[in-house]
């Protein structure tokens, strides 16, 4: 008899299942998983953070572009714009209270900036009390704009 006969098959051994997975591949799901929602999150915040920027400098150059307003309307206005978002960025509590050199220093600590206080922005503590005041309007409203940018530059908004 034939030697070669006698011989059996090879016995490969059983499929390997996928299931369950290992300790290995759980924890990078895991990781894959907390990195995505952290991006997800990541994203909106970025969105929300953009548009509050866009929601806070329209009205701006909405009033800048308006001339039909006389210039202690347009201050009257620009003012209560800029309480508005100062409020929308740090609550109520916070700056409703807030009048005269007070009001310009939160603008210049918040703004990082002494220009409302130091600069053009002091008409906006004098404009209400006197009944003419001489301002350039394109300072004040550049002088708003970076003041709103720095906001949201800085994260503080709500």
């Amino acid at each position: 008899m034939n030697p070669l006969d006698q011989l059996k098959d090879i016995h490969l051994p059983s499929e390997v299942n996928w299931w369950p997975l290992s300790v290995g591949w759980c924890l990078a799901g895991l990781i894959v998983l907390a990195l995505v929602i952290s991006l997800v999150i990541l994203f909106k915040r970025y969105l929300n953070k953009k548009q509050l920027l866009k929601t806070g400098l329209e009205p701006i150059d909405q009033l800048v572009a308006d001339q039909s307003l006389s210039a202690q309307d347009w201050l009257n206005e620009l003012s209560i714009l800029l309480r508005r978002i100062a409020i929308n960025v740090n609550g109520r509590s916070d700056i409703a209270g807030l009048v005269g050199n007070d009001w310009l220093a939160y603008l210049d600590d918040s703004g990082n900036t002494r220009e409302f206080s130091e600069g053009p922005g002091q008409v906006l503590a004098k404009q209400p009390y006197q009944p003419a005041v001489e301002y350039d309007r394109e300072a004040i409203a550049t002088l708003s704009r970076a003041w709103v940018k720095e906001q949201y530059k800085r994260g503080q908004h709500a």
